[in-house]
């Protein structure tokens, strides 16, 4: 495979010392009972959490499927080595972690009833090819789901026009870079086509963690690591440190503006496989 193709560390911008903390209590915004009602799982499914990260929603899942098994994989080993201490103290017997690339599955044809992924596809350059490996790891009648944010922090109101400028030219700048997706979420179904999956449905509702007015201190805290973890980025991106830290200021006190609505939406998109 073409390297360039490949996952790279680099590519993940909010990768921080704090991240692993960040997505256990961005899980605890969330809650489980959306994720697990589009999962729809048995309870003997053989299920793959694909970017697993710090594996919370991995041991969600196993709990789900008691008699079946979840594996999550995820490409940076202290994410894997997080994900299995966490699951070993919680007596997890039921579940597995993997260190590997989601364009280069470690796994056999038809290995899965379910393959998953939440706010991983935005990564991707390709993430065409990234559907390709899950389809080709799910069953013959499976399902692959996925979860992803479309319109992230861009909408506003009532809208400041200076942060909304930054903000759409830290993305543009994300995007032309590493190929980052901010719109990922309304293409889903288009990709799930593309790549021959089936009986595609289709839910959308407001994204807990970033949509809402301000004021919520979990939701604070959750953007505030976000920005610190991306700070070498936008110093690069606004000329200096010191420029970064003012947008992030700027943004930040209106991401915690009471008065202030932020918006964005979650696509929950499911495909069943051929066959």
């Amino acid at each position: 495979m073409n390297e360039k193709n490949l996952q790279s560390t680099d590519s993940y911008l909010i990768d921080s010392d704090a991240e692993m903390l960040r997505l256990e209590r961005q899980a605890a915004i969330y809650g489980t009972a959306d994720d697990l009602t589009h999962l729809a799982l048995g309870a003997a499914d053989r299920v793959l959490d694909a970017g697993c990260g710090s594996g919370q929603i991995t041991r969600t899942i196993a709990a789900a499927v008691p008699q079946g098994r979840a594996t999550g994989i995820d490409r940076e080993p202290r994410y894997i080595n997080y994900a299995q201490r966490r699951a070993q103290a919680e007596g997890s017997h039921n579940i597995e972690f993997v260190e590997g690339n989601l364009l280069e599955l470690p796994f056999e044809n038809s290995s899965f009833d379910v393959v998953w992924s939440k706010h991983v596809l935005q990564w991707i350059k390709n993430p065409a090819a990234v559907l390709t490996e899950f389809v080709r790891v799910a069953r013959p009648g499976g399902r692959v789901v996925a979860a992803n944010f479309d319109g992230f922090l861009l909408q506003h109101f009532p809208e400041d026009p200076v942060v909304q400028s930054n903000i759409q030219r830290w993305f543009d700048a994300a995007k032309a870079e590493m190929g980052f997706d901010n719109w990922i979420g309304r293409k889903l179904p288009s990709l799930f086509l593309g790549a021959g999956l089936t009986d595609i449905s289709i839910h959308t509702l407001p994204d807990k963690a970033y949509s809402g007015l301000g004021g919520d201190a979990e939701r604070q805290w959750n953007m505030e690591v976000q920005w610190n973890a991306t700070r070498a980025f936008s110093a690069r991106l606004f000329g200096s440190e010191a420029a970064a830290l003012d947008v992030q200021r700027q943004f930040l006190l209106r991401f915690a503006d009471p008065t202030v609505y932020f918006h964005c939406t979650l696509f929950y998109v499911e495909g069943r496989v051929a066959g």
